[in-house]
């Protein structure tokens, strides 16, 4: 551990957490620090990918799943709108174990087939493909009726962790969390074996306001952190309250970070927020280090009516920053009515020297910039931050959709028949000046399925979701230099390949694992290192 410890600090990674599985992705935006930062180094060589060079499992929706190893094999866990499905990922394996409801919502769960999500996919790939865009927009909308899609369903299983034990947790139903286990047997059913309504836990008047819970963490001392509309919850792993802060009228609609000193980050529709988790309570006081800064955001139902998700920042706080010798900041996009910024606060003690700059909410703000792109809204994929870089992508819908908060018509047009945000950034802090400079930026890439990319820290290469002539790719660029080194194509034009609201995550052997609407993708791209 200490090894591990010495070298996350000399390559500017967040030291490895004890409790969480010894796997590259065993929790949402791989690490605490939410850094999307990878060890894996991927693929290397371009190739047109065919049918035969993918394996899909379908899903109504997976954002990322998660995966553990079980000896020699490999445990892919995708949470769903619907329940939990385990997959044996084991060599070029890439078959389903087991597809099970969350405890109380089988009903819901046995009202989607397999052959509706199969069918709702082909009538949008049809209307796609013939350019209707008000066919296209009309049958993106019976999706939400077909296959269960609202606000009750679709926020289960968007972000899970798995414990060093083998045990997966998320949430579902908006107020529960539920811990799944599979006796770390490859070939058993995943399981619930705990479920519990955290939210019923909490005192009546914090309880009273709180709609849903939605990010989930772990901390460094094996205790899990819930974020939720109002308040963020400290939750044992036999799911039982042990703490919380409120903070009524604050939207979370995103997850948490969390850092080696147990501080946890969250950001609301109003606030960035520190608190700790002291190993006994969960502080807001500035004694335990705790702070809290407001940041701009647009008036309220702006952001919604140009097609934001969010209503005031869309992106997990991303932590940068972890040697001696490194400024320790923790970076979000903000909602400023002029166009988003990207906006570093200091994560500890502001410096003694540091005056509060020009248009800044507070000298907690340690730097601020305004995207290159025209990015009326937020950016709701979060920041991806490793060895002092931060890259951002363009969010903002140029023509959304008629209905605020009609994600998944923006999903299906954009691109399509519709024009697409373009643009990915990446900035550079320069500690010397306590300031971000831009660094490149690539301005075709197509954002219409809002994914943040990945970096490898094992081959120096970024991976970034595209779509090219209404056909899904990823390619990869130099994270110094962004030039474009390597292009993936998928097999053809169908909207089975779409990675909508997911993150990007590979296999160790360097496959893509993709979640997106109707599938859980396995790419063969091993063989391309």
């Amino acid at each position: 551990m200490l090894a591990s410890l010495l070298l996350a600090a000399a390559v500017n990674l967040p030291p490895q957490n004890p409790w969480i599985a010894a796997s590259s992705y065993a929790i949402s935006h791989h690490d605490p620090a939410q850094t999307d930062a990878t060890p894996i180094a991927g693929p290397r060589r371009s190739k047109q990918l065919t049918v035969d060079e993918v394996q899909t499992v379908p899903v109504l929706w997976c954002s990322a799943p998660t995966y553990k190893h079980i000896g020699e094999d490999t445990v892919v866990i995708a949470s769903t709108p619907l329940g939990l499905i385990k997959i044996r990922a084991s060599e070029d394996d890439f078959s389903m174990v087991s597809n099970l409801p969350y405890p109380g919502r089988e009903q819901v769960h046995d009202e989607v087939s397999n052959r509706d999500i199969r069918e709702v996919m082909e009538k949008i790939d049809d209307h796609r493909r013939r350019g209707n865009d008000l066919r296209l927009l009309l049958h993106s909308w019976y999706m939400y009726y077909r296959l269960n899609v609202n606000m009750r369903t679709m926020p289960s299983g968007a972000y899970a962790v798995i414990d060093r034990d083998g045990y997966h947790y998320t949430n579902y139903d908006k107020h529960y969390l539920v811990k799944s286990f599979d006796n770390n047997d490859v070939n058993a059913a995943l399981v619930p074996v705990k479920h519990r309504n955290i939210v019923a836990q909490l005192p009546p008047h914090i309880a009273g306001n709180i709609d849903r819970i939605l990010g989930i963490s772990m901390t460094y001392d094996g205790h899990l952190i819930a974020a939720a509309d109002g308040a963020v919850i400290v939750v044992d792993r036999d799911l039982q309250v042990k703490d919380q802060v409120a903070f009524p009228g604050e939207l979370v609609e995103n997850s948490i970070a969390v850092d080696g000193d147990n501080g946890v980050y969250v950001l609301t529709s109003r606030h960035m927020r520190k608190l700790r988790w002291t190993g006994t309570k969960l502080s807001g006081e500035t004694e335990d280090g705790a702070w809290v800064s407001a940041y701009d955001v647009m008036p309220e139902g702006e952001a919604k009516a140009l097609g934001a998700a969010s209503h005031g920042s869309g992106t997990t706080p991303s932590l940068l920053g972890f040697g001696d010798d490194e400024d320790k900041l923790v970076i979000i996009a903000d909602g400023s009515p002029d166009g988003a910024n990207i906006v570093a606060f200091w994560r500890d003690d502001i410096p003694d020297d540091f005056k509060q700059k020009p248009g800044t909410k507070s000298a907690r703000i340690a730097d601020q910039i305004a995207m290159s792109f025209d990015s009326k809204t937020t950016v709701e994929a979060s920041p991806v931050t490793y060895d002092n870089g931060v890259l951002v992508i363009n969010s903002t819908y140029p023509e959304p959709g008629p209905v605020p908060g009609d994600l998944i018509s923006n999903a299906f047009r954009s691109g399509t028949t519709r024009a697409a945000p373009r643009g990915i950034q990446k900035y550079q802090w320069l500690a010397d000046e306590n300031r971000f400079a831009a660094s490149w930026a690539i301005d075709h890439i197509d954002n219409t399925d809002w994914m943040p990319p990945a970096v490898s820290t094992g081959n120096g290469l970024v991976y970034i979701a595209n779509k090219r002539d209404n056909i899904y790719e990823y390619l990869a660029a130099d994270w110094e230099t962004g030039e474009i080194k390597a292009t993936w194509r998928f097999p053809d034009d169908s909207v089975l390949w779409n990675n909508w609201g997911g993150i990007t995550v590979m296999l160790e052997d360097g496959d893509f694992l993709l979640g997106g609407f109707f599938a859980v993708k396995r790419f063969d791209t091993s063989k391309l290192r």
